[in-house]
């Protein structure tokens, strides 16, 4: 596979400054520059420049992803794939090539109307990412964790992560309040993108920030009570992915996961299995348009 990970995400939000506020207070996510500076909205994880840009938008969802491809020979090589399957690829202008800090960009239209980027040659930041709340995130190799979007034609996109990106697939679940789930994965991490049929719309349903250790987790989970941030689902452990977490409402709408111990896939011996329901937990507490994974607390999956 050429692709290797999730590299970055820009982030839409009628409320820039309130995002950027709620994810260095909140998440634990570290400003890529000083106050009142563009890169003030760019927001680190780890060693990388930044791997959320926040952005002025009318309607809060994610507006571009990036993945990141091992070296030119493999962007070039899933470039043709895309172009041999009707895909309109666009060559990254040197200041986009620049706005990003790579050396070679290409971009399409991808699924669920979300501008995609393939990108090499990233330019590591000069400087000790660290946390202003003391927070460690899982990324390296895994890529900066997952996301998750919502569409009415959910399998389209499944197909074309799996047959044109050369995405696995991870992992399906059904849920009796939350729709289908599909899990796609890239790289050891059990899913970077995953996609949920949606009745109503495109979108995006949640972003995951994996931390180091389940007292992270809680401890964000405090930080979310103490700045009366909604959640949307209680703490619980994925029965897929195996993943602790819970879920919080971000100032955009969509919701953000925070989790740990996460399960790593060996695609030599993974099985794809389907799942309807979570270990425990993740309980619903705020209605989403289209439910949350894990709102049923019982075990159940189907080999």
């Amino acid at each position: 596979m050429s692709i290797r990970s999730l590299g970055y995400l820009g982030i839409g939000t009628p409320d820039p400054d309130g995002w950027v506020a709620y994810a260095n207070d909140v998440i634990g996510t570290m400003p890529a520059g000083p106050a009142g500076s563009p890169e003030e909205r760019r927001l680190r994880l780890d060693e990388h420049p930044y791997r959320f840009s926040v952005e002025a938008a009318e309607t809060g969802g994610v507006t571009h992803i990036g993945w990141e491809v091992g070296d030119r020979a493999g962007l070039e090589r899933v470039a043709e794939r895309l172009r041999a399957n009707g895909v309109e690829v666009h060559d990254g202008s040197a200041e986009e090539c620049a706005d990003r800090l790579v050396d070679r960009l290409v971009w399409f239209s991808g699924p669920c109307s979300v501008r995609t980027e393939l990108f090499t040659g990233r330019r590591l930041a000069t400087t000790p990412f660290i946390s202003p709340l003391g927070v460690r995130f899982v990324t390296e190799e895994q890529g900066m964790g997952h996301v998750v979007l919502k569409s009415p034609r959910a399998m389209e996109a499944v197909d074309f992560y799996r047959d044109v990106m050369g995405f696995r697939l991870s992992d399906v679940t059904h849920l009796s309040l939350g729709g289908t789930f599909y899990f796609m994965g890239c790289n050891p991490r059990h899913h970077s993108i995953a996609f949920v049929e949606s009745r109503k719309r495109e979108g995006t349903h949640h972003i995951l920030c994996e931390v180091s250790d389940a007292d992270e987790v809680g401890r964000a989970h405090d930080r979310a009570r103490a700045h009366k941030v909604p959640l949307m689902a209680t703490l619980g452990r994925h029965s897929n992915d195996g993943m602790f977490s819970f879920y919080m409402r971000s100032p955009a709408g969509f919701g953000i996961e925070v989790g740990a111990e996460g399960r790593r896939v060996d695609d030599e011996t993974w099985v794809s299995r389907v799942y309807t329901a979570d270990i425990w937990g993740h309980h619903a507490v705020a209605d989403g348009d289209d439910g949350y994974a894990g709102t049923i607390g019982t075990q159940g999956a189907t080999r």
